[in-house]
Order: C-alpha cells, then sequence, then structure tokens
C-alpha cells in the first residue's frame, strides 16, 4: 500500500513539474479548463490581488473582414502584439509573420512581392532597445551552418525548458487560490498601506512598478538631448538596414506606457515618444497612438496591456499601412 502510495505521489508531482516544463501540454491544460490561466484577470491584478482591479480580461474578436491584400507583414513585437491578442487574422494581409522583439529570429526567409516590417516595442522598453541599431532579425543566406559540438558537448548544453511562472499560474490560478490572495493583499493594504512592490496604485489606476520606479524604463526618468540623438541615429541605421535587405517599407511603433498617458502628474514626464517620432532628423516612418491614447482610458483596468479599442485603433494604423503598400504597388504597373 505504501509503494502504491509513493509511485502515485511520484507520479503526480512528476506530472505537475512537467505541466511547467511544456507549453504545448499547458495550452492544452488552458484549453481544456483542466486549469485556468491566472492572467485572465491582468498582469497587474496578478500582481496586486486586489479584488476593485479583478476585472476579466476581454478576448477581442475583431478580425479584417474585407479582402486580404497580397502584401506580407513582419511583425517584431512585444507584449501588447503577443499571439493570442493578435493573430494574422487581424489584419489586411494573406502573409503574416511575428516574432518577439527581444529575441533574435535567425535565418528567416522573406517572401518575393511587398513587404513591410512593424518594429513594435513599449515605451519602457524603446531606451535600451535602441542604444545601437536593432539587428535580432536575420535573412536567411542558405548556407548551412555545421556544428562542431561533440555528442556530449550537445547533451550537457541542453536546458530543461522549465518556467516557474508558468508552473505558479498552473498550480495557484484558481478562483480559490486568487481569493485567498486578494484577502492577504487587501489587509496588507488596510493595515500597513503597502502594495506589491511590482505595482502602485494612483487616483484609482494599478500601474506596472517599473514605468514609476527610477531607472532606464520609468517615464519620468530624465533623458539627455544627446541620448535623443543617439537613439534616432539608431532607428535610422536600423531602417536602412532593414530596406537594404529587401524590405519595402519599415515602420516603428512605440506603445505608450500606462503610466505616461494615465499619469503623468506622478512625477516630470520625460515625452520620450514625442521627441522620438517629432525628431526632425527621423527617416523611419511610425505608427503613432501617443496623441490617440491621450484622448480616453485605453488600458484594461487589471493590466497594463491596452483593451480591445486601444489595440483596434493600431491594427486599423497597420492595415492603413498595408493598404497604402498595396496602392502604391498598383500605380507603378
Amino acid at each position: 500500500m505504501m509503494k502504491i502510495l509513493k509511485y502515485s505521489t511520484l507520479i503526480l508531482f512528476a506530472f505537475l513539474w512537467f505541466l511547467g516544463c511544456s507549453k504545448t501540454a499547458s495550452k492544452y491544460a488552458y484549453d481544456h479548463h483542466i486549469v485556468e490561466d491566472d492572467y485572465r484577470y491582468g498582469d497587474l491584478y496578478r500582481l496586486a490581488n486586489l479584488g476593485e482591479f479583478r476585472v476579466k480580461v476581454e478576448k477581442c474578436d475583431q478580425d479584417f473582414t474585407s479582402k486580404k491584400l497580397n502584401v506580407a507583414l513582419y511583425l517584431a513585437g512585444d507584449s501588447f502584439t503577443e499571439n493570442g491578442r493578435l493573430e494574422g487574422d487581424n489584419f489586411a494581409t494573406e502573409n503574416y509573420f511575428r516574432g518577439f522583439v527581444a529575441e533574435p529570429n535567425k535565418g528567416f526567409a522573406l517572401l518575393p512581392g511587398k513587404k513591410i516590417l512593424v518594429i513594435e516595442t513599449v515605451e519602457r522598453h524603446f531606451r535600451e532597445r535602441f542604444q545601437k541599431p536593432w539587428k535580432n532579425w536575420d535573412i536567411a543566406t542558405g548556407k548551412e551552418i555545421v556544428s562542431d559540438q561533440t555528442l556530449e558537448e550537445k547533451l550537457l548544453g541542453i536546458n530543461v525548458p522549465y518556467n516557474t511562472q508558468m508552473h505558479e499560474s498552473l498550480l495557484f490560478g484558481s478562483d480559490f487560490m486568487m481569493k485567498i490572495r486578494e484577502i492577504k493583499a487587501q489587509l496588507n493594504l488596510w493595515l500597513f498601506g503597502k502594495t506589491d512592490d511590482k505595482v502602485k496604485l494612483y487616483n484609482g489606476h494599478l500601474l506596472y512598478y517599473l514605468d514609476v520606479n527610477p531607472g532606464i524604463s520609468s517615464s519620468f526618468d530624465r533623458i539627455e538631448d544627446s541620448e535623443i540623438e543617439l537613439m534616432v541615429k539608431n532607428v535610422n541605421l536600423t531602417y536602412d538596414y532593414y530596406k537594404s535587405l529587401g524590405f519595402d517599407e519599415v515602420y516603428l511603433s512605440i506603445i505608450p506606457n500606462k503610466t505616461s498617458i494615465l499619469a503623468q502628474d506622478l512625477g516630470e514626464y520625460n515625452h520620450l515618444i514625442e521627441k522620438i517620432e517629432g525628431n526632425n532628423s527621423l527617416k523611419m516612418p511610425t505608427i503613432s497612438v501617443y496623441q490617440d491614447f491621450l484622448k480616453k482610458n485605453l488600458y484594461l483596468k487589471g493590466d497594463s496591456h491596452w483593451n480591445c479599442e486601444g489595440q483596434q485603433i493600431w491594427v486599423d494604423k497597420v492595415n492603413e499601412k498595408l493598404l497604402n503598400t498595396q496602392q502604391n504597388a498598383s500605380k507603378s504597373l
């Protein structure tokens, strides 16, 4: 009996550990409601666990319904445009390729015909990403790279893809566990006036700490004119580089921090987006939503990302660029 219990426990914990390693298994568990996604109320709620911000993240279902264009869209983006928020169906193109802007994308091939590249980054990471020209994506050369590693070296170099955050989400993402965390968080706020270190409460808004705390990611970190000029120069070099690789057009899109729109009076806002987009030396065209977002709150209540209306404003602007590319191609025939 003890042996059965021991092996059953071992199998259970092995299965739970496997879920923390396998994105496929985790996705299956989410899709079939075996476990719940603890980001379903927002990334900031997940950190703060404050009940007033427990609002389910809306699923945006805004597919492009008109005739698709024969223009390829390559999107290098961050979490605002990740799979699950946006898919190829949202865009006016038959060919859609998306990768993470912060990670290398080695040796991808360009399709024949018209193609555009959109480099999308949230404001808080723009400075770090353009301290030098952004060249994370490489075009395939057709040459195979031969590895000189021995079998032993290859085996030692294998990384187990364990993800602590994904594991915690699987184990503690139930409404019951969230309610327990809410009670603890609320008591901490009432008794000590404290929240999780990674969030800030301000005027009824839940904000991400990187946007507020001192540092290069902050909306209030002073930026010298010399750094603005350096970043514009690096954006221009990026533009020239990807145009030379075969893209018909390359666009930059900086998504405003939630803090930059809803809490500018927390400090002296550095106006990073305006200084980059309005710079007379900037060669790369932009897809800007900054002024649109100033008009109304287009962010989710318990999340650092845009709501469906805000997302659609950006998607419409991308589709407008695709349509213009197609029209310009037709005129040149």
